[in-house]
């Protein structure tokens, strides 16, 4: 009798056991797996930013002749509207 005590204390200890393992497949397992990937794509991503960004887009030079042909684009469209002006009041 004491050996069928013995194996009913064992399978309690299993049934018990059982739905623990599911709660833990079903909630932590997916939890720890996506944690594990947010830190080791966190971690990629910045370091792609990071890299991405000490690129420059524009050196000094480029960036200076691009300002100066701007405020030149900006002076003639400035130019073009006081003669469109001037010539709707003076014809």
């Amino acid at each position: 009798m004491s050996s069928l005590t013995i194996t009913d204390k064992k399978m309690a200890k299993k049934k018990a056991f059982t739905p623990l393992l599911y709660l833990v497949s079903t909630v932590f397992l997916p939890w720890w797996i996506s944690l594990l990937f947010q830190k080791s794509l966190e971690s990629w991503v910045t370091n792609w930013w990071n890299t991405r960004q000490s690129e420059t887009f524009l050196n000094d030079i480029e960036e200076k002749s691009i300002l100066e042909k701007f405020i030149e684009l900006e002076e003639l469209l400035f130019l073009e509207e006081m003669i469109k002006e001037y010539s709707e009041t003076h014809l």
